[in-house]
């Protein structure tokens, strides 16, 4: 039976505060009237209103507003509350209070009530501020607070529970509150996985729209629109996306829906910088889709400055543009940034191989997003030092990159979306669905391609190249070490001092990749360096030397000039002297021998009859032109029709893909003119569709597994209709090495090469240096799959993929997930570590105590998504064991807590102030300079001015408060 109201606590708090639970719990019965104003920390609608007409009546929306509000505010206050036992059995305690009425909740509506209260049955007090823990602590006299006793009290009471009638009862959504939080019962895990996925990719999930009337949807694949889906989100917010989709899964489709869904949404319109050879197909599929761009070939950026009016760049194989000092990469840059302007272009970056060699390499590609979006999400003062912390090993790159890029594997496609179908449009417009799949791919020992490089060149000749070789100076490609020591300071000598080493060492490279690729291409190099070097003695004579940094520059006479006085001249021409001797001794040797086939050639020619390209469409890629034009003249009779396609090509090579591919290309070709056998070089290596061919052959010596991945993605493509694609590749071999397994003799080139740089291979450029693992994997058949397996941004998808799902098949579901409250649990009956995850903003931290281990330690993101991924398919714990379970993920939680908060202050207080360039630095520095003495209606100004330049030049910042969720098993 209910307490009559004269012995009920009667509290009139103005707001509904977490103190609220622990200062009255002990409280039998107990009524809370709460009425606005009150003191909330984001005002209701209306709130204005009620300061300037206090005492008018409330309308029903307004009323309602500030409902909302107080239960916001106290589930905020809930989120926050320390996970202990304590704060557990008090929630609760309450939970049990409002459920049997004990307690109820009561909310004036009609208008404002200014006055608090809190009456017991004995007397009644009016306090003097909020209801906090705080104000009973506080110094007597410290504020003046009312005792009311007799009549007074009376009085009080009795106006309580006038207003208390007029009040709505919301103890129903207060309990449904208390009910939801941290210290309510145990979610499942799988709900905790998929509230993690919400919040971790919640800008891709606010950027789907699905409503979206882009036409290119209707021709996409599903994992295709996924992605475009994906990528919107991201380029509304940085205004850059990098689409890093493995070869072959329609990265430029993604591009052109995004580019369609710019033109059409915000009268944007695009220029796509390409290689040469692809830029006809980026016209085509535009023409085809009625997206309005143009394209400039990466050889012809100059052509940029016509289209400066364009709000958009797409950078198709970005990864060409990574180095910073390149020509290109400062052209790009100056167009971007015309006068030294911020940046406001949105950028596309296209790249199946982002990182060709050190994380370096995105930073340089990341540095061409726009300045006038949201600041990267990166934990640092700046993106380069960020950087320095992945090299180092303190930070990881998938950190930056789950914000900003979208890539799948091809085994991520065939796992998530085994199903799926394709439109297919063959020559005469006719369009079919077919299922997605992909070739198999055979590559591996039995398609290596052993030759003996001794017989290539002759018994002995072979040893002498590589004596020769290694004792030439090379001084043409380090003129910085013969600079006499009084004028090595001087400005144009300091670069080719510093660079003088690594040129010298891709030269040696180069000689050796064409010595490996054929004797023609190699003949040619020693002809040019004999030209050359001769040229250089001529100089040399008439008192001057030609300073050049390019490795083949034909157009020396445009080369700086230095009077011969400023190097050791002796030393010099010695140098020059002692390697024209070599090089000419080499060249009469070649010249001496018979013109008999290659041994290289007749092995080539063997597989070529073993798999005929008549059958068997078949591509072969060398790297070099001569080798190219070599090994045509020697095929062209023998296998069908066989054609040359490189870099001097020209508008030509359209024609020769379409020849070659026609299906892939969508052309009616006539059977006498397809192209049999297609010899390329590397400029046909990228974006180019040619999976026609069932057969890829790499000529010369891998050094590294990206080139063979980039080629391989010519042929091993979305949409081919073979089943099989045979990768072969040549690997030379001493002639006792005939009986040594296939990785020993891998091994052994690389070693015998590296040997021969000496010092040069500690300075090489990580592109250019030999890869003994890598290369090792090119040959047995293991670069794809292990380069799949490695991808951590692949692992990201898999997880973003299940959360898409789970929107598009279970969307009630979804949408009640992603209202669940901050810091909930899960408890299941397995043996994984037990899992927090904590967050402020984007930025996440994983924490795990490891078997047997007392303290928690910080795991990888995409280590903590998995392993929350495994606990949601395990069982829960029973029931008898949750409430255990509970009080012991709540100390797990507030550790990860204390650890959370020092590093998240840290980043916040990082990106609020990061550290400035040198243009930020002078802009700074001139600005504080004129506030000194400018008018004090001005420096207010100034002030303003330097603060912006501190928040980092015009880039907005997203490190908001701290919020901080809790997870675990």
């Amino acid at each position: 039976m209910a307490e009559s109201p004269s012995l009920k606590t009667l509290v009139a708090p103005g707001e509904l505060r977490v103190d609220l639970l622990e200062l009255f719990e002990s409280e039998p019965q107990l009524d809370i009237l709460l009425a606005a104003p009150g003191l909330l920390p984001q005002p209701p609608v209306g709130h204005g209103r009620v300061a300037s007409a206090p005492h008018e009546p409330l309308s029903v929306k307004m009323a309602d507003a500030h409902r909302r509000a107080l239960l916001a505010a106290l589930g905020a206050e809930l989120d926050r509350l320390p996970q202990t036992a304590a704060w557990q059995t008090r929630v609760r305690t309450w939970l049990e209070k409002l459920e049997r009425a004990d307690a109820r909740i009561l909310h004036y509506p009609a208008g404002p009530l200014f006055s608090r209260l809190v009456s017991r049955a004995e007397g009644s007090v009016v306090p003097p501020a909020p209801l906090t823990k705080e104000l009973l602590r506080r110094e007597p006299g410290s504020e003046l607070d009312l005792q009311l006793s007799g009549q007074a009290h009376v009085r009080a009471r009795e106006w309580f529970e006038r207003h208390a009638l007029m009040a709505d009862d919301m103890s129903a959504e207060v309990r449904a509150l208390l009910e939801v939080s941290w210290a309510g019962e145990l979610c499942s895990a799988e709900d905790l996985y998929y509230k993690v996925l919400i919040e971790f990719f919640r800008e891709m999930l606010d950027g789907e729209d699905i409503t979206d009337q882009n036409p290119l949807l209707k021709v996409m694949t599903p994992f295709q629109t996924t992605a475009y889906q994906q990528a919107r989100g991201i380029l509304r917010r940085f205004g850059g996306v990098f689409l890093a989709d493995v070869v072959g899964l329609g990265k430029t489709y993604i591009a052109m829906a995004l580019l369609r869904h710019l033109q059409d949404e915000f009268d944007q319109h695009a220029v796509v910088v390409a290689p040469p050879a692809v830029c006809p197909a980026w016209t085509q599929l535009a023409e085809e889709h009625g997206v309005h761009l143009r394209t400039v070939s990466t050889g012809k950026l100059e052509e940029l400055e016509n289209y400066s009016k364009r709000e958009v760049l797409v950078l198709d194989e970005s990864h060409n543009f990574r180095n910073p000092a390149t020509r290109r990469y400062e052209r790009l840059w100056q167009w971007l940034h015309p006068e030294g302007l911020p940046s406001q272009r949105k950028v596309l970056l296209l790249s199946a191989t982002p990182q060709n060699n050190s994380a370096r390499d995105v930073l340089q590609q990341l540095r061409l997003f726009p300045d006038n979006f949201v600041r990267l999400p990166f934990a640092g003062e700046s993106l380069d030092k960020f950087f320095k912390a992945v090299e180092d090993g303190r930070e990881s790159l998938t950190t930056i990159l789950q914000h900003v890029l979208v890539r799948r594997t091809r085994r991520f496609i065939q796992t998530q979306y085994p199903n799926a179908q394709m439109r297919v449009r063959d020559a005469a417009g006719h369009e079919q669905l077919v299922p997605i799949r992909f070739p198999k791919r055979v590559s591996g020992p039995e398609q290596c391609l052993r030759y003996s490089i001794e017989d290539t060149y002759g018994e002995g000749l072979y040893d002498t190249i590589m004596k020769a070789l290694a004792q030439m100076d090379l001084p043409l490609y380090g003129l910085g070490g013969y600079v006499l020591e009084m004028h090595t300071q001087d400005p144009r000598i300091i670069g080719f001092r510093q660079a003088g080493q690594s040129l010298r060492g891709l030269f040696r490279v180069l000689l050796l990749k064409r010595l490996e690729s054929s004797e023609a291409a190699f003949r040619i190099t020693l002809e040019r360096l004999r030209e050359r070097l001769t040229r250089a003695l001529e100089d040399l004579r008439s008192g001057f030397v030609r300073l050049s940094e390019e490795l083949d520059d034909d157009d020396e006479q445009s080369a700086e000039t230095m009077p011969s006085g400023m190097f050791h001249v002796d030393r010099l021409r010695n140098a020059l002297q002692g390697d024209l001797d070599r090089v000419q001794s080499l060249l009469d040797a070649l010249g001496r021998r018979s013109a008999s086939e290659s041994a290289k050639l007749r092995r080539l020619k063997d597989y070529l009859a073993t798999r005929d390209p008549r059958q068997h469409r078949t591509l072969l890629f060398t790297q070099f032109t001569d080798t190219a034009e070599f090994l045509e003249a020697h095929l062209k009779e023998e296998f069908g029709r066989v054609e040359l396609v490189s870099g001097r090509t020209g508008r030509a090579a359209q024609d020769l893909a379409h020849r070659f591919a026609p299906r892939a290309n969508r052309k009616d070709v006539p059977p006498e003119r397809q192209i049999d056998l297609l010899i390329a070089t590397d400029a046909f290596s990228e974006g180019i569709n040619l999976q026609d061919a069932d057969t890829l052959i790499n000529y010369d010596l891998h050094w590294n597994p990206v080139r063979l991945i980039q080629r391989a993605g010519r042929i091993d493509r979305l949409g081919s209709a073979n089943e099989e694609i045979h990768i072969a590749s040549f690997l030379p071999e001493r002639q006792l090495e005939a009986n040594l397994g296939l990785e020993q003799v891998v091994r052994r080139r690389i070693q015998e090469f590296l040997t021969l740089f000496g010092e040069d291979s500690h300075v090489l450029p990580s592109e250019n240096a030999p890869d003994p693992e890598g290369a090792v994997d090119a040959y047995v058949g293991t670069a794809f799959d292990k380069a799949e397996k490695a991808d951590e941004m692949d692992g990201f998808g898999r997880h973003a993929e299940r959360v898409l799902q789970l929107r598009e098949r279970e969307r009630s579901r979804f949408q009640s997930l992603r209202e669940l409250r901050p810091g909930r649990r899960a408890a299941t009956d397995s043996k994984h570590p037990g899992i927090v995850a904590c967050r402020m903003s984007w930025y996440w931290a994983f924490w795990q105590r490891p078997s047997g281990g007392d303290e928690l330690e910080r795991i990888p993101d995409l280590v903590g998504l998995d392993q929350l991924y495994r606990h949601g398919r395990a069982p829960s714990v029973a029931p008898e064991q949750a409430l255990t379970a509970s009080r012991m993920l709540g100390a797990a939680v507030e550790e990860a807590r204390r650890h959370f908060a020092v590093q998240a202050k840290q980043v916040r207080e990082q990106r609020l102030q990061p550290a400035l360039d040198h243009q930020e630095e002078w802009l700074r520095a001139t600005l504080e300079s004129y506030g000194e003495y400018c008018s004090g209606e001005r420096q207010q100004k100034v002030k303003e001015m330097v603060n912006w330049v501190l928040a980092g030049q015009t880039k907005r910042h997203s490190a908001g408060p701290s919020r901080t969720g809790a997870r675990s098993n």
